[in-house]
């Protein structure tokens, strides 16, 4: 096994550790494993994309392309890939940085959609923002996740949602 087969595996188990599956026979962790930790899993997703970075480099290890603010480029958002699963918009945002090395905080993007009126403030108070009632239509939910340590809400946007937020980015810096 080369050294780039080993990376691809590693980031295969930490993938499927990072949804709370065992890695080796796919069985979901019990409710109460710390896989189920949310940061545990938001751990494991950022180790994930750097052996992603890794995997593109050919298994070279290289420092970080310097990041410039974002701009919307219809072409470069053409190529930002477009989950078949339900994803947050963190993900999204991760997908938009694999095409293009920008600065795109995750704050500028939930304002933006917040004005659009797609998110509103969470009464709950975290995460700050959900789907407004409208979202839904646009493809846009979110849901009560319920773990161990306690419940919280997410935001998942399914392909219509993640083709809404690309499109709305080029109201960014308006």
């Amino acid at each position: 096994m080369t050294e780039l087969e080993k990376v691809k595996r590693a980031k295969l188990y930490i993938e499927r550790l990072a949804n709370g599956f065992n890695p080796l026979d796919g069985q979901i962790a019990p409710d109460d494993s710390i896989l189920n930790n949310i940061r545990v899993s938001r751990c494991l997703f950022y180790v994930s994309s750097i052996l992603e970075q890794v995997i593109a480099n050919g298994g070279k290890v290289e420092g970080r392309r310097p990041r410039v603010p974002f701009v919307y480029d219809k072409e470069l958002i053409k190529l930002v890939p477009i989950s078949d699963r339900p994803i947050t918009l963190s993900e999204i945002i991760k997908n938009i940085k694999k095409v293009q090395t920008v600065r795109l905080p995750f704050s500028h993007v939930a304002i933006l959609l917040k004005n659009k009126g797609v998110l509103i403030d969470n009464p709950n108070g975290k995460p700050r923002y959900i789907a407004s009632p409208d979202a839904v239509q646009l493809g846009i939910w979110s849901e009560i996740i319920q773990r161990a340590e306690g419940d919280y809400q997410r935001t998942q946007y399914d392909a219509n949602g993640q083709r809404y937020v690309l499109e709305c980015l080029k109201d960014l810096g308006d």
